[in-house]
């Protein structure tokens, strides 16, 4: 949500304040012009958080690229205002009957004046409708509108007193003019446009930035990938044989202590081991003898004759079959 706030803001800051402006919002500005007096002489204020700001007089403004709206106020240039009193069927087809009346009332007719009205009662039991009526002469406000125009500036709403009270005349029509040059226009939408290119462009960028980045750490990748299975086929193979030897024992440790048990001139010639007993099978001037050794070593015990003893072919010793158990903490 944040990269869209900001992108947002990104977007509203290229356009031009004036068109910033949100479509009916009332203008910060206040001309503020006296009966009788020149327009150039009318006096501008900018309200503010701190409260109006004296901008200068009409005559003195600089014009503007784009039409700015203000609130003009009439001093002294009263409204006419009245209270009329019409049927209440009238209320459906109100302007006219407003027409009617400004006829009637003044030497104007309803196209000569601006016009605003409020419905102050309605009387249902007589059938009447009491209705506040201003007027405001258009030919009384030309200069003064025609100033603003020439300064740059539109009327939004029109405050003139009365003898009844104060009229809030409406000018919509005014928030709807614009002077944008084209030229200001097309640079607006250029850097409009520039806004929305450039957040995908850095993106795309930055893509391809971190593409390049991972294709030059493939092959590190790879290696490590590599070394990482064969570490890992490793360290299996070691838990393979360690769980073996937990099993079976550790051979190494029972062929040494074989090798130091046998006596002189004699060997083995065949050597099984299977859940931690050996069968030794071998040829010794003294196989008896060879048990008491094997019984008195402590890697060994239980050592028996698995078969009968033999004598060897050529007389020299015993043909021996010994089977013998590796003690359990012989690993160690």
């Amino acid at each position: 949500m944040d990269f869209l706030h900001w992108y947002i803001a990104s977007l509203q800051s290229l356009v031009p304040g004036a068109l910033r402006r949100p479509a009916g919002q009332d203008a910060a500005m206040t001309v503020t012009a006296a009966a009788g007096a020149p327009p150039e002489a009318a006096e501008i204020t900018q309200e503010g958080r701190g409260g109006a700001r004296a901008l200068g007089r009409l005559g003195q403004m600089r014009r503007s690229a784009v039409i700015r709206p203000v609130v003009l106020r009439l001093r002294g240039a009263g409204a006419l205002i009245r209270r009329v009193t019409l049927p209440a069927a009238a209320r459906r087809d109100l302007a006219a009957a407003l027409a009617f009346e400004i006829d009637r009332l003044t030497p104007f007719t309803a196209d000569e004046v601006l016009v605003t009205h409020e419905i102050l009662a309605r009387d249902n039991a007589q059938g009447l409708l009491h209705v506040r009526l201003a007027v405001l002469p258009r030919a009384w406000i030309a200069d003064l509108l025609a100033a603003l125009d020439e300064a740059g500036f539109a009327a939004v709403r029109i405050e003139a007193a009365g003898a009844e009270g104060e009229a809030v005349f409406a000018l919509p029509g005014a928030r709807r003019q614009s002077r944008v040059p084209p030229a200001l226009a097309l640079l607006a939408a250029g850097l409009a446009a520039l806004c929305l290119a450039i957040p995908p462009a850095r993106q795309a960028l930055a893509l391809h930035r971190l593409d390049a980045a991972c294709a030059a750490l493939a092959p590190r990748l790879r290696l490590a990938e590599a070394l990482r299975a064969r570490l890992a086929a490793e360290d299996r193979f070691r838990a393979a044989l360690g769980a073996e030897a937990a099993r079976e024992g550790d051979t190494l440790l029972m062929l040494a202590a074989l090798t130091r048990a046998l006596p002189d001139r004699s060997y083995l010639t065949d050597l099984s081991l299977r859940d931690r007993v050996a069968t030794l099978d071998g040829e010794s001037p003294n196989a008896a003898g060879l048990v008491a050794r094997l019984a008195a070593d402590p890697h060994f015990a239980d050592p028996a004759f698995a078969a009968p003893v033999t004598r060897s072919l050529n007389g020299g010793g015993d043909v021996f079959s010994i089977r013998v158990r590796l003690r359990d903490d012989e690993a160690g």
